[in-house]
């Protein structure tokens, strides 16, 4: 099912309309309805903003887990993985491990180009936590007020309740693992 169709879906089963959800989004009903038909491909922030709304992961917007058996090794070949281009910068996040989305885990895979820069990812639910590991190349994050450079071989851990920006700064492109752990999201007491 294609990344609109499955907003579409979602929406109507939690009986929310185009402007239900562009209120719990901050994206508009004529964005939201453009996403929908397939008319305009949504930037990473975007789908961030919308599976907040819609009580998700992007991931599981992306796509759910294949069925697997148990005790079978599932393998995920590169141009079988979930895949979402930012059309902004041309980041490209794809899900390396599609079977933890159910246990509320996202490992993903990460290249942003040179120069580029994906900026203004929403805060995660509370509980969330991320790490990132930069394999190739250097990326310069920004985690709520703090800026951190990193280069090949750095990792960084944090809650990720914060919004978050990343900036490929270096002439070659920038690769990266990130986890996303929000198996206790929504279980951690939050002050007002």
């Amino acid at each position: 099912m294609e990344l609109g169709e499955t907003i579409r879906t979602r929406r109507h089963a939690q009986g929310l309309t185009l402007d239900a959800l562009s209120k719990r989004t901050s994206v508009s009903r004529a964005m939201l309805s453009e996403i929908e038909r397939g008319a305009k491909n949504p930037t990473i922030r975007l789908v961030c903003q919308i599976a907040d709304g819609l009580g998700t992961t992007v991931s599981e917007l992306i796509g759910e887990a294949p069925a697997r058996e148990p005790n079978v090794p599932v393998v995920v070949r590169p141009d079988e993985r979930q895949t979402l281009i930012d059309p902004r910068s041309g980041a490209v996040r794809q899900i390396l491990s599609p079977s933890y989305l159910r246990l509320g885990v996202e490992v993903l895979w990460y290249t942003i180009p040179p120069g580029e820069q994906v900026v203004g990812i929403p805060p995660a639910r509370p509980g969330t936590v991320q790490h990132i590991t930069v394999v190739h190349g250097r990326l310069d994050c920004v985690i709520g007020d703090q800026a951190l450079p990193l280069q090949a071989g750095d990792s960084v851990f944090f809650d990720a309740d914060v919004p978050r920006d990343f900036t490929n700064p270096g002439a070659e492109t920038c690769e990266l693992v990130v986890i996303l752990d929000s198996s206790r999201a929504g279980t951690v007491a939050t002050s007002a």
